[in-house]
């Protein structure tokens, strides 16, 4: 791996003739090179306060991901296609929310995570037909900053460590452990579960990315970012298209004052742009935004690569969608093949294939 640094500092010169300070003034903030991304949607209604947002896939139908959205009035679903609101789940507003999967292909089962007044609350997610439906679950949070979850493991980022706790979900039923100390990482402001290797990605309000590896608890600095606001973050799997089908993907930043984008590349952390949604004739340019999220599957038409979800705290619909392959075009990158977080650990290429030997007689 390899550790980056980007970005200087730079110390103000004192006036000529004027009074002297024993501190520096302050440095200013770096200029940022952002290009400008169209959102295809807006979802939400004006004025609706949205905390957090995930993507979920369908096993099997490309329209049906949806969109899951933490609002101050519950947890609502948005079909990604239409936008229309197609299920809600009864609870309190929570201000963390992560999706995860259970089994693989067409028979994995989804559900979504949220955490609120120190409680986690499990949602099953319906596969024939939309639905959150809430499932009781055994252990309380310890008031993390952030979490991210995987099909059996449950990550909690706070008081400068990463814990994580034993997750088993069923259709009937949640069942969390305690936690347990993984690493010391100082400032997470986020994490994210890479479903191919395992690893736990984490994001630092001092600009630190890292790679944790689960079993031994070891971390790996991706990249530093000198003078990086980190509010929030989003993690994008694909392949690489050079050379090609290898593990890929980019680590999403997001400086939420000035609504600002920035990626990495999550092989080697080395920086790929930054990016801001536009106005369009019918959406507003986003000016703040609270949070990001990616969905890295085929959601089908303009959504078929993937997508970014921006939450502004501006006029207009709280949440915009931008299709990946509209973001990668602007910072003009390469696009890689999403990975199925349905299907994390896909065969070998040449698995399926039945080989057949003849032999003389």
């Amino acid at each position: 791996m390899r550790l980056t640094f980007l970005g200087f500092s730079f110390l103000a010169l004192a006036a000529c003739g004027g009074p002297k300070s024993d501190a520096p003034d302050a440095a200013p903030a770096p200029v940022i090179d952002a290009k400008e991304v169209a959102a295809a949607d807006g979802y939400g209604a004006p004025g609706e306060k949205v905390s957090a947002v995930a993507f979920w896939s369908h096993p099997s139908v490309n329209f049906q991901g949806m969109l899951l959205a933490s609002t101050n009035t519950g947890l609502k679903a948005f079909n990604i296609e239409t936008g229309d609101v197609v299920a809600t789940g009864d609870g309190p507003a929570a201000a963390l929310l992560a999706v995860a999967y259970s089994g693989t292909g067409r028979a994995a089962q989804g559900y979504a995570v949220t955490e609120s007044g120190g409680a986690y609350q499990v949602y099953a997610i319906g596969n024939e037909a939309p639905s959150l439906t809430p499932l009781p679950a055994n252990n309380s949070a310890a008031g993390a900053a952030s979490f991210c979850v995987s099909g059996t493991e449950l990550y909690e980022a706070g008081h400068d460590q990463l814990a994580v706790r034993d997750i088993s979900l069923t259709a009937q039923s949640a069942t969390i452990s305690d936690a347990r100390t993984l690493a010391s990482v100082s400032g997470i402001v986020a994490c994210h579960v890479d479903d191919r290797s395992g690893d736990v990605i984490t994001v630092s309000k001092d600009g630190a990315i890292k790679r944790i590896t689960p079993s031994t608890g070891e971390a790996f600095g991706l990249t530093l970012v000198d003078g990086l606001k980190a509010d929030a973050s989003a993690l994008f799997l694909t392949t690489t298209t050079a050379p090609e089908g290898e593990p890929g993907g980019a680590i999403a930043v997001l400086d939420g004052k000035n609504a600002v984008i920035r990626l990495f590349d999550l092989v080697d952390g080395h920086a790929l742009g930054a990016v801001r949604i536009k106005a369009t004739f019918d959406l507003d340019a986003i000016i703040s935004a609270r949070t990001i999220s990616a969905g890295y599957a085929n959601y089908g038409g303009v959504y078929r690569d993937g997508a970014l979800a921006v939450v502004t705290e501006g006029d207009g619909a709280p949440i915009r969608l931008a299709p990946w392959n509209g973001v990668l075009a602007a910072l003009s990158l390469p696009l890689g093949e999403t990975v199925n977080p349905r299907d994390p650990h896909p065969a070998a290429k040449d698995d399926g294939v039945l080989s057949i030997e003849f032999q003389q007689p």
